[in-house]
C-alpha cells in the first residue's frame, strides 16, 4: 500500500473515537436557542438542584427532528396515551431520548425532550398564561 493510503486509514481510524464521543452532545442544526423559554424552564426546574435545561426551537416539523435524534439516541417511552389533542384540536405530540447509558429519565444524566407545538409558562410577556407556538421545541435537559 501507498503512504497515501496508511495515512487515509490512520485519519479514519484517529477520528472513530471523537466521533463516537461527540454523539451524545449532537444538537440540532438549525435550532435557535429561545432565551426566554429557558429562563421559564430554569425557574421551573429550580426545585430541582443541579438540572439545567436549555430550550431551542426550530420550524422544522416534528417528524424531522425526530428522526435526527432517533439516529444516535435512546428513544425513551413514556406510558399512555402519547400524541393529545389540544382544546383547539391541534395535535401535541412529543418524545423523549436519552443521551446517555441510562435507562429511563430519572436515572439520566442527560436527555432530550422534542414537541410541537411548544406550550410555554408566562412565555408572553411575562403573563402568567400558558402561550402556544406552532414550533418544534427541543428541550435539554442535564443534571449536573
Amino acid at each position: 500500500m501507498t503512504k497515501r493510503v496508511y495515512r487515509l486509514i490512520a485519519l479514519v481510524l484517529l477520528s472513530l473515537p471523537v466521533v463516537t464521543l461527540g454523539q451524545e452532545t449532537r444538537r440540532y442544526r438549525g435550532a435557535k436557542v429561545d432565551q426566554a423559554a429557558t429562563a421559564e424552564a430554569q425557574r421551573l426546574a429550580a426545585t430541582d438542584p443541579g438540572l439545567e435545561v436549555t430550550v431551542s426551537v426550530t420550524a422544522d416539523s416534528f417528524d424531522k427532528v425526530y428522526i435526527f435524534y432517533k439516529g444516535f439516541a435512546h428513544e425513551y417511552h413514556m406510558l399512555g396515551k402519547r400524541v393529545r389533542k389540544l382544546p383547539t384540536g391541534q395535535e401535541l405530540r412529543d418524545a423523549f431520548f436519552l443521551l446517555d447509558d441510562a435507562k429511563d429519565l430519572v436515572s439520566s444524566k442527560k436527555w432530550v425532550k422534542i414537541q410541537r407545538p411548544y406550550i410555554g409558562a408566562g412565555l408572553a410577556h411575562g403573563s402568567s398564561a400558558a402561550e402556544t407556538r406552532d414550533v418544534t421545541a427541543i428541550v435539554l435537559s442535564q443534571r449536573k
